[in-house]
């Protein structure tokens, strides 16, 4: 046998096959590139192409399957009819959801028959995705493990997979059995699907397992915690010291802003699982991930959602103090003392952020609610998130002690504090009024939206008015008047206040500012600033941003930008900045290995060469 005719004879006949074959090879994990390349990958290039409207294309596919039960209700003979039809299609993944609904009242029998033809015996992914939508609603438990397979190739049928699951009784496990070996997105859906079933054979996994940190399924935390009744679960007096450790992770994974809103004031128990927690984490051995976590939920009892929640009595007070207690104890004192001095960057640098975290974050309370009838009272902290966890640095805004972004706002974090606390005062408050963006959401305002609000001097007050969200079309927020001295006493305040900085952050603030007061130093090379960063879980580095001949303004015009990542030497921030400044400047910075983006034609022109994405 030739090698041509050896491969083509090893070649899976279906998806299920190829499924299977793979998941033998890697029963553990997700499968790599999930599962691709698939069994009709020259099938699909040969597909013809179609000018046709996103909404004209799932139209055609719903009529195309209708009309073939319409005219063939005996499954056997509609199998065939269907698969003809679906060969020249390009069936995408995102029209399930109108086809199972518009099939729902087609006969059961029909659409099981159908449906498991199609998606088991297929070997053309159209097929193999309308079979699943057939399925959905109707499939029973015989469909768990071959739909459970194909949901291994998770890009085209992982989230369809999952939604057949979720219908079948008796299938939680399968879904366990699925999340664990699937991407983050698929993961996280899982997830979902699994609090939707609440069922309690998978409630110690959910704890365990159901938040991944920095991956989608953070946004899930608050579903799991009312799903397993978490405040029930650390209310145990048998309760285990690992279990201990999931309560609080889920509890911070509830305060984080990275993914979007912070749940935890969203979570009706959260004062009660918060106390209870206090009371339970005693029993904890010392590790640094459980310092960390008492650290950040220690930050956000301080200036975070769980300072505004509706706490009895003086518990507030006591939760932080119990935590603090605890975190000074020798043991954990000494799990701090030892990360510090540890040779491993990471380790260091998050016993570095630990540290300076519970130094800063309950040294300026937050005021009292105004006495004031006619004004309300601002106040503005910075949150710096573990670098373990990732996640946003927040200007957190509260105007009479409620965090304003976090309640109106679900879309992303609040912004920067180098954008609302920088050198261009936009927080400021002056007689002419002007607009400032106090969030933005992850994926960028074009695409989900951001919070605005204008600020102006009049009349002996400063006012906030004329919030507005461009991705909605209204937003039910009043008015804010602020008396101009607490007002402008709080933004002085805040903007000298670099203490919640770590090395890394204050070489960024001071490198930003050399480089914008001394245009010259990148002028000289036709150059000229954007941003500059450093990162929480990038620590060890900034990154400086820069354009070259002009910053993009629009689609005309060439361009190029230039992101240089450096590696920061120990020191004094002062002298750090200077250092980098002379090594990016000194130089031609227009350096091969920094080109990031422009385009391809503008590096042709001005003598670099184009990066070859993989």
């Amino acid at each position: 046998m030739s090698d041509a005719g050896e491969r083509e004879a090893l070649d899976p006949r279906t998806f299920l096959e190829h499924a299977m074959i793979l998941q033998f090879a890697h029963p553990d994990g997700p499968l790599p590139d999930g599962g691709r390349p698939y069994p009709d990958a020259k099938h699909v290039v040969g597909l013809p192409r179609t000018d046709e409207p996103y909404a004209a294309r799932k139209r055609k596919l719903v009529d195309v399957v209708t009309s073939v039960y319409e005219a063939e209700p005996s499954a056997g003979r509609a199998c065939g009819l269907l698969s003809d039809a679906l060969t020249s299609m390009r069936v995408e993944p995102r029209f399930v959801g109108l086809l199972a609904e518009a099939v729902a009242s087609v006969d059961p029998t029909w659409r099981r028959r159908v449906g498991r033809e199609l998606a088991y015996r297929s070997r053309e992914r159209g097929k193999v995705t309308v079979g699943l939508a057939l399925l959905s609603g109707v499939a029973g438990p015989r469909d768990a493990v071959p739909v459970r397979l194909l949901g291994l190739l998770s890009r085209h049928f992982g989230e369809t997979a999952i939604r057949v699951l979720r219908q079948i009784p008796g299938v939680a496990r399968d879904l366990v059995w699925l999340a664990e070996r699937s991407d983050p997105w698929r993961h996280a859906q899982a997830v979902e699907a699994l609090c939707s079933l609440a069922e309690p054979v998978t409630f110690g996994w959910l704890l365990r397992e159901g938040v991944r940190p920095g991956e989608p399924s953070v946004k899930n935390a608050r579903t799991i915690a009312e799903t397993v009744g978490l405040a029930d679960v650390v209310g145990d007096d048998e309760i285990g010291e690992d279990v201990v450790e999931q309560v609080g992770q889920l509890l911070v994974a509830m305060t984080l802003r990275g993914a979007g809103n912070a749940e935890l004031r969203r979570y009706n128990d959260a004062p009660t699982a918060l106390a209870r927690f206090a009371r339970a984490a005693g029993r904890m051995s010392a590790t640094l991930d459980r310092y960390a976590m008492i650290v950040s939920l220690l930050a956000d009892l301080h200036v975070g959602q769980a300072a505004t929640l509706k706490w009895p009595g003086d518990e507030l007070g006591w939760v932080r103090a119990t935590l603090d207690r605890l975190l000074d104890q020798p043991a954990w004192a000494g799990v701090l003392d030892l990360a510090g001095r540890s040779t491993d960057p990471a380790i260091y640098q998050r016993a570095r952020w630990a540290s300076l975290v519970r130094t800063t974050c309950g040294q300026v309370p937050l005021p009292e609610l105004s006495m004031d009838d006619a004004h309300s009272r601002l106040a503005i902290r910075v949150s710096v998130p573990d670098p373990a966890l990732g996640g946003a640095v927040e200007t957190s805004v509260f105007v009479d002690g409620r965090p304003v972004v976090a309640e109106v706002f679900a879309a992303g974090p609040a912004e920067e504090p180098e954008y609302l606390l920088g050198p261009d005062h936009r927080l400021h408050a002056e007689v002419e009024p002007h607009e400032v963006r106090l969030a933005e959401a992850d994926c960028t305002e074009g695409c989900c939206g951001a919070l605005y609000v204008t600020v102006e001097r009049r009349d002996g007050e400063v006012i906030w008015r004329d919030w507005r969200n461009p991705d909605r079309s209204s937003l039910d927020l009043p008015t804010v008047r602020f008396d101009t001295g607490q007002y402008d006493a709080e933004i002085a305040r805040a903007e000298n206040d670099h203490s919640w900085e770590w090395p890394d952050r204050s070489v960024a603030r001071l490198l930003r500012a050399r480089l914008r007061e001394h245009p010259d130093l990148l002028g000289r090379w036709d150059c000229h600033i954007g941003w500059v960063a450093a990162r929480p879980d990038d620590q060890g580095r900034v990154h400086v941003s820069y354009f070259c001949p002009n910053q993009p303004a629009g689609v005309e015009g060439l361009w190029l930008q230039f992101v240089a990542v450096i590696d920061l030497p120990a020191g004094d921030p002062e002298i750090v900045a200077d250092e980098i400044v002379r090594r990016i400047t000194d130089a031609d910075p227009r350096r091969q290995q920094w080109l990031t983006g422009g385009s391809a034609e503008a590096a042709r022109q001005f003598g670099f060469d184009w990066p070859v994405r993989h």
